[in-house]
């Protein structure tokens, strides 16, 4: 656990070192594989498709730890909500439910390591058996077992929160980039209304904008140090958090005619973690622009954007004229 300790406060407390938080992480990943015998290696077990998306499995979910920059801003989001969390609720136990949790918890595991089970209680939630298992053999080799109020196998997107004792936090990290094909406005949908008014949901805001770039100035931001490739922001489509939970509407957006060098409209996803913990572009996997189309013989129209939820959500999309 000492070894935990130190490898979570430097994630924590360590600004802006990127060898340190990756070489940390991958300790960390070491740590919970040797533990769990599930290792972020090979994709080669299956997802779980559910009516609201689909559900990655336990390996893939092993893998999202290993987004150094990913890792770090939610467990410092999240971490900063436990203190305010604790300031609101002062001498009070805070019970934290993590939807979709995977094989590690990766969200939640590292904080036994730097509070006590008298500060806080988790409830572990998942739709895989597998990815449960683990986090029972993981916490228990941790001696971390009176954390956990309760295992939960069940889906996120509908499942009812149990009447009775109070959860302080929420967090489902359950998404890609654009919101596509995982559950996580489903989830949202669904945990969000029952929650109490002082609740924290983690993440507590992603917003899905339109944009025009030029893939050889995106290119080159990467290759050119200092290099700020242009875009021309053309609309928010979609949006959702804590505070702004509206079934998905369509929404149009015009295409300038006039593009200068900026013939490609692509989605850009960001993500409030928790107050200034944010992800944008290219921080992360979930935050890497999605290619909608190219729009030379589009310019002068509209598009319009749905968000549907469904076995496969994503947005959807349609030209028409301006």
């Amino acid at each position: 656990m000492e070894n935990l300790k130190a490898l979570t406060e430097s994630l924590l407390f360590i600004k802006d070192n990127h060898k340190i938080h990756y070489d940390s992480i991958h300790a960390m990943h070491e740590l919970y594989a040797s533990l769990t015998n599930i290792r972020a290696g090979n994709v080669t077990d299956e997802n779980i498709r559910l009516a609201s998306g689909e559900a990655i499995s336990p390996i893939e979910a092993a893998h999202c730890l290993l987004q150094t920059r990913r890792t770090v801003v939610f467990l410092r989001g999240i971490y900063d909500a436990i203190g305010q969390l604790k300031k609101y609720f002062p001498g009070e136990k805070i019970n934290i439910l993590y939807a979709g949790c995977g094989p590690y918890a990766t969200l939640l595991t590292p904080f036994t390591s730097i509070f006590g089970p008298e500060e806080m209680g988790f409830y572990m939630l998942d739709i895989s058996a597998v990815s449960l298992d683990s986090v029972r053999r993981l916490y228990a080799a941790l001696g971390a077992d009176d954390f956990i109020k309760d295992i939960i196998c069940a889906d996120a997107a509908t499942y009812t929160l149990a009447a009775g004792e109070r959860v302080h936090m929420v967090i489902s990290e359950t998404m890609q980039y654009a919101l596509d094909k995982e559950p996580q406005v489903a989830i949202m949908m669904n945990l969000i209304p029952q929650m109490s008014e002082n609740t924290v949901f983690i993440p507590e805001e992603i917003v899905i904008s339109a944009k025009l770039l030029n893939v050889k100035d995106e290119t080159d931001s990467f290759l050119i140090s200092g290099h700020k490739p242009e875009r021309m922001h053309l609309g928010d489509i979609f949006s959702i958090g804590r505070n702004d939970l509206n079934t998905p509407a369509q929404v149009s957006i015009d295409i300038p005619k006039d593009t200068g060098r900026l013939k490609m409209l692509y989605l850009f996803t960001d993500i409030t973690v928790y107050r200034e913990n944010k992800l944008g572009v290219y921080d992360c996997g979930l935050n890497l622009p999605f290619k909608i189309a190219e729009i030379t013989e589009k310019k002068g129209k509209k598009i319009t954007f749905r968000y549907e939820i469904s076995e496969s959500p994503g947005f959807r999309y349609e030209w028409v004229e301006s």
